[in-house]
């Protein structure tokens, strides 16, 4: 049954829903677990998921044809078209319910705007999917940067946190720069897909290599210097800083040793490059940073169980990229 009422719901529980759980356990981090931390993060997460289901279900309804052309999975064509309008305004209804209840008016009407986004991104003959740049910043946006600004204002109303202007400021330069380069990543990925269903997107006009440089070199220094920036503001502690310093220090140890790849710019994969593939939003960064906040209150510790249950995936992708340290021959595939 569910498969009828979720529209590609690996897409946006896997690949959005870890980075506002990382968010708002950050912005909760150095306070007890309380109702208003809890209920905080459950209204941000169930709003993001009423988010996901609208914009996935929507698109689907306006790309049948290019989906049928690559053989790329459509919740319209399963499900149906007059099921999936049904779906796509429920989650509407359902986002702006959820969504007063965690950030009141401001974030109501926040919701309001996210919602239009995907209409502009998918519906003619404005559908700015097929307008490059400003598709891929309308995607940022939505996918990214709204999550976040709903994250910072529940934490406030709820009271399940307080952040400064400088925290705001450093997260949402992280939410904007993570969603350009996760969009921007995709299209890399796909850009052979993206051909055969019609799509021009910026990879065509400017090229592969340009936009790999812009990302590794311009998007993801922005991305880590306003996720470290947060963390430095936050109230947080020494658990957050040696674990996180751990996990640099991992990446740095993948991007030397030649036996890692990395698949999120071409999908034959290439020389790891680190960070792009988010596995510290998506698998290690709800942990350690639940193991922080466990300083102040014991009731965190859940936090790792249940997410270590709700997303193994993403942890069962972490047990094979470390079996290649089983072998020692293997070497990464050269570039191009």
């Amino acid at each position: 049954m569910l498969s009828k009422l979720l529209a590609r719901p690996w897409a946006w529980w896997f690949n959005k829903v870890p980075l506002s759980v990382t968010l708002m356990l950050l912005l909760a981090d150095g306070r007890p677990l309380g109702w208003a931390q809890a209920g905080a993060l459950v209204l941000v997460v169930l709003v993001v998921c009423a988010v996901g289901n609208y914009g996935y279900a929507l698109n689907d309804l306006y790309d049948v044809d290019e989906d049928l052309k690559t053989g790329r999975p459509n919740f319209a064509v399963s499900a149906g078209r007059r099921r999936t309008v049904l779906v796509t305004a429920a989650s509407a209804v359902i986002a702006l319910v959820l969504a007063w209840a965690a950030s009141g008016l401001a974030g109501a009407g926040l919701t309001v705007l996210e919602l239009m986004l995907p209409l502009a991104y998918s519906i003619p003959p404005v559908r700015i999917k097929e307008r490059k740049w400003l598709g891929v910043l309308c995607d940022a946006l939505a996918a990214h940067v709204y999550p976040a600004a709903l994250a910072l204002l529940a934490a406030r109303h709820l009271e399940a946190g307080a952040p400064s202007a400088f925290v705001a400021a450093c997260v949402l330069a992280w939410s904007a720069a993570a969603g350009l380069r996760g969009i921007l990543s995709h299209q890399l990925a796909t850009a052979d897909r993206d051909v055969t269903g019609g799509l021009t997107t910026v990879v065509h006009v400017f090229g592969r290599a340009p936009l790999e440089r812009f990302v590794v070199f311009g998007l993801l220094p922005v991305e880590a210097a306003g996720f470290v920036g947060a963390v430095a503001a936050s109230d947080t502690g020494p658990a957050l800083w040696a674990l996180g310093g751990l996990y640099l220090a991992w990446e740095a140890y993948r991007t030397l040793d030649r036996r890692f790849t990395v698949r999120a710019f071409r999908p034959e994969g290439q020389p790891y490059v680190p960070l792009v593939e988010e596995a510290f939003y998506k698998a290690w960064g709800p942990i350690v940073i639940a193991l922080d906040a466990a300083r102040v209150d014991l009731k965190y510790l859940v936090v790792p169980v249940l997410y270590a249950i709700l997303f193994r995936m993403h942890f069962e992708i972490e047990a094979r990229r470390l079996a290649v340290l089983r072998s020692p021959s293997r070497t990464a595939p050269k570039p191009g």
